[in-house]
């Protein structure tokens, strides 16, 4: 039985892709197109274990996942009409 590697979502709510802090077992595919035309976006897809270290990083403003996050802040509009 293969186990299924559940993944939060971390980055700005987005417009009928994908909520803010949601858990996936399988990325739903609004978002996979999403990631496809902005492959950062995978950067806001965190592994469960790897969680509190994210959001550590968005409450702090700083660090990678802080970077990816205000990257897509920044664009969220042009993501959300699938630009």
């Amino acid at each position: 039985m293969s186990k299924t590697k559940k993944t939060m979502y971390v980055g700005p709510s987005l417009e009928a892709i994908a909520a803010r802090n949601t858990v996936f077992e399988k990325l739903p595919d609004a978002l996979e197109a999403a990631i496809k035309k902005r492959p950062y976006l995978s950067g806001l897809c965190v592994p469960i274990s790897g969680l509190a270290k994210a959001l550590q990083q968005i409450d702090r403003q700083q660090g990678s996942i802080y970077t990816l996050y205000s990257k897509a802040e920044s664009e969220k509009a042009a993501i959300e009409k699938g630009e």
